[in-house]
């Protein structure tokens, strides 16, 4: 409902109506409690009107030959905005209010100020305060580049025509991304990336299997560089390198925190470079704020935003312990092929030692599923702990890997690892079926030398205890 007693007290203030906000509002109130959810902008937030909707309906488009791909992405994101503002507006539980949200440091309980459109302010007083506030894009002038030129994840659906050629700055997963549409719809593509390869974040065997498959496209990758300047519609590179008769340039080299005047210095809310501190619970340095998402830096993801927010529900509604860790997250770049990964991270993997691991690496072309799809760019990878084929890292590049890196995703949760998994049947011939044979390559490189194995896990977990 649109409504609410600016005298009552309400379970909570939810600050921001993204995917972490939703989340934490719906939740509360499936708990029976009464929640304001407060938004300046649209309903949904990044990921319904200018991220994860739009940019996976403009892939589907680009890609099934729609006549106005930008057309449909921007009406899909339109309609699930719609519906999801509505569902609040009805929501007997929820209290939608529109306008800036702002800490005014008042507690016990505490008290929010809101400013609406009009200018006209109210108070909002609530047990607990949750801020979802999101993340910007992070922006930079570049010497020469008419501003009509740029465009951002949260102004490229808007684009009126299909670009001739699009520079994409940025070699993460936005850029993959609308690499691949606007290569489908017909542009000429770049990328161009500052650090020597592109998803930098990822394995190496990652970023090369993606950058040979968009480069088979026709798609120019220019890593270890940077735009020094443009002359007109002309890019001239650091390398010396040049990009001529540039229409639009997407600026896609980050995210940053929304903090805008939220008043976290009045309330005493501790931040740092990356966005609000906050634990895994959504917990801040003061007690019963809490900060969920991307305005955190801890997760630039919606499922992140939702899982944290899921505990933070759990913190506030129900009177249990706060013990145990957040589920494994698996993260997920859209591009053709795509690319998946889960466990830990590169630089926590590259810390254990050789000696207690094992890694196993199958291409795609090599399964039967990869022969009949003519797949030329795939492969998939997993690390494990040698003797018990615990998996410490898998990743993905390929047809489905979004959803197959979902069985790795449970066996790490349910400490599932390869030798249980040995024997496990899929079915034929599907991409899952990759699975199957790390599974099988393990197998057959441990159970003859099974004491060997043990002693070289061993091995490794002390070296690791003693590195530490």
């Amino acid at each position: 409902m649109s409504t609410y007693d600016p005298t009552r007290t309400y379970t909570a203030a939810v600050i921001g109506a993204g995917s972490g906000g939703l989340t934490l509002a719906i939740g509360l109130a499936g708990f029976d409690h009464e929640v304001v959810l407060i938004e300046a902008a649209k309903v949904g937030g990044d990921c319904t009107n200018v991220g994860c909707v739009p940019s996976k309906a403009l892939l589907h488009a680009a890609s099934s030959g729609v006549e106005d791909p930008l057309a449909f992405a921007r009406a899909k994101a339109q309609d699930l905005n719609e519906t999801e503002a509505e569902e609040m507006d009805e929501h007997d539980q929820i209290h939608l209010v529109r306008g800036w949200a702002r800490l005014t440091g008042r507690s016990e309980p505490h008290v929010v100020e809101v400013t609406a459109a009009d200018g006209s302010v109210s108070e909002v007083r609530a047990d607990n305060v949750i801020i979802c506030a999101g993340s910007a894009p992070v922006s930079f002038p570049i010497d020469g580049l008419d501003p009509d030129m740029l465009v951002t994840n949260e102004n490229v659906f808007e684009l009126s025509s299909i670009p001739g050629r699009i520079v994409l700055i940025g070699g993460g997963a936005i850029s993959l991304e609308m690499a691949t549409a606007f290569c489908d719809m017909g542009s000429e593509v770049d990328i161009i990336e500052l650090n020597d390869r592109l998803i930098g974040n990822d394995d190496p065997l990652v970023s090369e299997t993606i950058q040979a498959a968009l480069e088979a496209r026709g798609i120019g990758v220019h890593t270890g560089t940077s735009i020094e300047r443009f002359d007109g519609r002309t890019a001239h590179l650091e390398d010396g390198n040049t990009i001529g008769d540039v229409d639009k340039v997407l600026l896609a080299v980050g995210r940053k925190a929304r903090f805008g005047d939220l008043g976290l210095d009045a309330a005493g809310v501790e931040t740092s470079e990356r966005g609000i501190v906050a634990d895994t619970w959504g917990a801040t340095s003061v007690d019963k704020i809490w900060a969920v998402g991307d305005v955190t830096g801890n997760t630039l993801t919606t499922h992140g935003a939702n899982s944290i927010g899921r505990r933070t529900v759990r913190a506030i509604a129900l009177p249990l312990p706060r013990i145990g860790s957040p589920r494994v997250r698996a993260n997920a770049v859209y591009s053709r092929p795509q690319i998946a990964s889960v466990g830990v991270s590169m630089d926590e993997l590259n810390a254990m030692s050789p000696a207690g691991r094992r890694r196993y690496e199958i291409p795609i072309a090599d399964i039967d599923r990869g022969y009949t799809d003519d797949v030329e760019h795939g492969v998939a990878m997993v690390d494990v702990e040698r003797f018990t084929g615990k998996i410490l890292r898998a990743a993905i590049v390929g047809p489905a890997a979004a959803e197959i890196i979902g069985i790795f995703t449970m066996a790490i949760d349910h400490d599932i690892g390869l030798r249980k998994m040995f024997g496990m049947v899929h079915p034929y011939p599907s991409y899952a079926q990759l699975v199957g044979r790390l599974a099988d390559d393990f197998a057959r490189d441990s159970y003859p030398v099974m004491h060997k194995e043990w002693l070289q896990m061993m091995r490794g977990r002390l070296t690791d205890r003693f590195r530490s």
